[in-house]
């Protein structure tokens, strides 16, 4: 390519109606260039997609309920990240975070008003989720392990740890044999919105996010965390005990993630379950990738994810294509959101 057309390229690229059509065109075309090969009709397919969503009342509430649990994730990657850490154990941490959530609303809580209960049930489930968070904490300090590959770890630890509790001494002994935890009392539970099984905990998770925001831009706190972000060599020198502000910082991620375990307890599930909340901690892992982790966009790519997993479902009855094709479509829209941030940036 010449240079003027590579000027022209680099111009075009930039414009912001241009990117924001490339990034919804391209990955619809490739798309359902693949829809083609498998004999399938393109639009029909986007059509049930699009109605899956914005179709009825239970599909958006769906939408709303998986987002919830999303932003929450993805502010546990976002807050490591902004110290100079990696989180991948969100989806460990959310785990413990429900698991502790379903024990303390079957025992010393279960009798509590819901003014009362519902608070320490969420009190429960951060507890849970900032512990697990400061195992891979305490390995990095100590013993100087990989806080990514310790957290990853601690994903598959929690997955044997729950089974083994859930199969064990946790199992309701009315649960036809299911490996679940007894039902939370009904007054420790959310009620549902709008006849769908939406709750206020996506006010919750939006209004955490905004303070998140408001912390790393607007406070004393929030600069520090900067500081240590940008240079960290620097921000020693400066006197500022950094160990101990990461240290801090990931543990109160995991216990984001733990609320947002407490939230999937306390609106949705009512119980324990071998696989409550799979997939959220990894899919929110991507929705902060890909807004280059601001808590702000974070709320807008999950709500994206969102609405493309419970698209997944409806397109599998409707066309006959597996859930998982959908994965395709997320992963192509993933990459052009990043690759078109990353090429805005250079």
């Amino acid at each position: 390519m010449s240079k003027a057309g590579s000027e022209y390229m680099d111009k075009l690229m930039n414009n912001r109606l241009f990117r924001a059509l490339f990034i919804i065109l391209f990955p619809v075309t490739v798309f359902g260039i693949l829809l083609l090969t498998e004999g399938k009709n393109p639009i029909e397919t986007y059509g049930v997609i699009l109605n899956a969503v914005f179709g009825s009342r239970y599909g958006f509430g769906e939408v709303v309920v998986q987002a919830t649990y999303l932003i929450l994730t993805s502010l546990t990657a976002i807050l490591p990240y902004r110290v100079g850490m990696a989180n991948a154990g969100g989806e460990g941490q959310m785990a413990i975070g429900a698991l502790c959530t379903a024990i303390a609303g079957t025992t010393f809580l279960s009798r509590m008003p819901a003014v009362i209960g519902i608070p320490l049930m969420m009190l429960s489930g951060m507890a849970g989720g900032a512990i697990w968070a400061g195992i891979p904490v305490l390995c990095k300090a100590k013993f100087r392990m990989n806080e990514t590959l310790s957290s990853i770890l601690m994903n598959y630890i929690s997955t044997y740890f729950i089974s083994f509790l859930l199969y064990g001494i946790l199992k309701d002994p009315k649960g036809w044999n299911y490996p679940q935890t007894m039902e939370v009392a009904g007054q420790l539970r959310f009620r549902m919105l709008f006849s769908t099984r939406a709750n206020v905990g996506i006010l919750i998770s939006i209004l955490v996010a905004i303070g998140c925001w408001y912390i790393l831009q607007k406070t004393k706190i929030g600069f520090t965390i900067r500081t240590i972000g940008g240079n960290t060599t620097a921000a020693v020198y400066s006197g500022i005990n950094v160990k101990l502000v990461q240290s801090a910082v990931f543990t109160s991620a995991g216990a984001l993630a733990g609320l947002a375990g407490a939230i999937l307890i306390i609106g949705v599930e009512g119980r324990m379950r071998v696989d409550s909340g799979t997939t959220m901690g990894f899919m929110g892992f991507l929705a902060a990738g890909i807004v280059n982790n601001n808590p702000l966009l974070a709320i807008l790519s999950a709500f994206l994810i969102a609405g493309l997993n419970i698209a997944g479902n409806a397109m599998e009855i409707n066309t006959g294509l597996p859930s998982a094709s959908i994965q395709i479509l997320i992963m192509l829209v993933l990459l052009t959101i990043m690759g078109m941030g990353r090429r805005k940036k250079a």
